[in-house]
């Protein structure tokens, strides 16, 4: 039987290396940071009003018609 010493000859010759911790757990890293960060925005925002604040008139300061004096 003749020996096959005949080098192997492929387009990737070494397989790849394993990933590292943060390539491999990067997007759960930034999803996380995100929704964090999402949070405390969120939280903080002055947007819009407390809804257990009082409003701050119940009627108009300037009524738009003039009671007429009585004699």
């Amino acid at each position: 039987m003749p020996r096959n010493d005949a080098p192997v000859f492929t387009l990737q010759p070494f397989a790849a290396p394993r990933p590292t911790w943060w390539q491999a757990h990067r997007h759960q890293v930034l999803s996380a940071a995100a929704l964090v960060g999402g949070f405390v925005l969120g939280s903080h925002s002055t947007g819009t009003p407390a809804a257990d604040a009082p409003p701050a008139h119940i009627t108009p300061a300037h009524p738009t018609t003039q009671p007429t004096p009585s004699r």
